[in-house]
C-alpha cells in the first residue's frame, strides 16, 4: 500500500466505515444497472413506431444496446447508455425520407459520440460533433453555473476523442467542428432531425438553442443532459425567452427535473442527492419542435383575446362565459371540418 490509498479504494483520511459504505453503494448501483439491462432494452426498443426500412430485428436491437452499454464502460462517459438508447429509439422512428443530420454539442471523451455514431450508421445520417475540445469556456458573470473554477473543466483533446470513436463507434459518420459554440454554431447549415446538448452552462445552452432550433425539422428533437437542474430546464418553459428570440410559445421539456423513465431510480432534488446515495439519475430529457409548453387556460380572460395556436387556442374561455355567438362559431367550425 502506498501514499494515502487504502485497501478499500479511498483516502485513508476518510473513516473506514464510510469507505466501506461508499463501496457498497457503488456496488449496488452497478448491480442494478447490470440487472436492469434486459428490461431497459425491452421497454425502450419495443417501439412500433420504429421505421420498418431500418430492418431493426430484435437481434439488431440487442446488438446495438450491448455495444452502447459496453462503450460507456470502455470510454468514461458522463451520460448513461440508457440515455443514448432512448435517443437512438427516437432517431429510428424518423423516416429516412426526412432529410437531416444529428448534432451533438459537448462530447467530452467521445462516449456519447461513439454511441450516437452507431445509431447514425443504422439510419444513414451524418453526425456533427461540436466542442471546443479545450474544456468549458470562460464563464459569463450572468451565468449561475459558470465560475473561474469551471473554465477548462472537462477538457478532452480532439485526437483522443477521434481515437475513441474510431475504436468503438462509426467515425466515418462524424464531422468534428472545433471551437466555441458562439463561433461555430452560426455556421451550421444542414437541417437537423435530432440534437443532443451536454453543455453545462446557461450561456452555452443559449448559444445552442438560438442557433440550432431554427434548423430543426418540423418534428426534430432536442435532448439535454442537465435535466436534474430545474432552473436549467426552465429555458424550455420560459415564455419570455421564446417570445424574444423566436416569437413562439415555449416547447416544454419531457423529463424536466428527473429525466425520462428509463428504469432508473431518482426522486430528486439534485441538491439533496447525498442523502440518497444509491439513487441513480441515469437519464435524459427532451423536447420536439412541434411540442408546446404554453399554459393557455385563464378563466377570467376576455373571449376577444382568444386566438388560434396550431390546433389549440391560446386562451380557453370559461364555459360560463360562452355566448350564443360562440356556440354558432363552434358549429360552423365543426361543419367545415366535415
Amino acid at each position: 500500500m502506498s501514499g494515502s490509498r487504502s485497501l478499500f479504494g479511498g483516502d485513508e483520511r476518510v473513516p473506514l466505515r464510510d469507505r466501506i459504505r461508499s463501496r457498497i453503494h457503488r456496488w449496488i448501483v452497478r448491480a442494478h444497472r447490470a440487472a436492469a439491462f434486459p428490461a431497459t432494452v425491452l421497454f425502450i426498443l419495443y417501439d412500433t413506431d420504429i421505421h420498418p426500412s431500418y430492418g431493426m430485428t430484435w437481434r439488431k436491437k440487442l446488438t446495438l444496446a450491448r455495444r452502447m452499454h459496453r462503450n460507456t464502460r470502455r470510454i468514461r462517459s458522463l451520460t448513461s447508455y440508457k440515455a443514448h438508447l432512448a435517443m437512438a429509439a427516437k432517431l429510428l422512428e424518423i423516416s429516412p425520407e426526412v432529410e437531416g443530420v444529428v448534432v451533438e454539442c459537448g462530447c467530452y471523451l467521445g462516449g456519447s459520440t461513439a454511441n450516437l455514431s452507431l445509431a447514425c450508421e443504422i439510419v444513414s445520417r451524418e453526425l456533427y460533433v461540436y466542442d471546443s475540445f479545450e474544456g468549458l469556456p470562460a464563464s459569463d458573470p450572468r451565468d449561475k453555473y459558470g465560475s473561474e473554477m469551471t473554465e477548462g473543466f472537462l477538457r478532452a483533446d480532439l485526437e483522443r476523442v477521434k481515437d475513441n470513436v474510431r475504436r468503438f463507434g462509426a467515425i466515418e459518420r462524424c464531422t468534428f467542428v472545433k471551437g466555441l459554440f458562439a463561433d461555430t454554431l452560426p455556421g451550421h447549415e444542414p437541417p437537423i432531425v435530432l440534437c443532443f446538448l451536454d453543455v453545462d452552462l446557461q450561456a452555452s445552452l443559449h448559444d445552442c438553442i438560438r442557433n440550432l432550433w431554427p434548423k430543426l425539422t418540423d418534428r426534430g428533437y432536442v435532448f439535454i443532459d442537465e435535466y436534474v437542474y430545474t432552473d436549467f430546464c426552465a429555458l424550455f418553459w420560459s415564455e419570455r425567452y421564446w417570445r424574444e428570440f423566436f416569437d413562439a410559445d415555449p416547447p416544454g421539456l419531457i423529463g424536466a427535473g428527473s429525466g425520462i423513465a428509463v428504469g432508473s431510480y431518482y426522486l430528486g432534488p439534485w441538491s439533496e442527492i447525498g442523502v440518497t446515495p444509491i439513487q441513480d439519475p441515469a437519464s435524459v430529457a427532451y423536447t420536439r419542435k412541434d411540442f408546446s409548453g404554453f399554459w393557455n387556460y385563464y378563466p377570467d380572460a376576455n373571449v376577444s383575446e382568444v386566438r388560434a395556436v396550431g390546433s389549440a387556442r391560446e386562451l380557453v374561455q370559461d364555459p360560463d362565459q360562452r355566448t350564443a355567438e360562440d356556440e354558432s362559431e363552434d358549429d360552423a367550425e365543426r361543419e367545415a371540418a366535415r
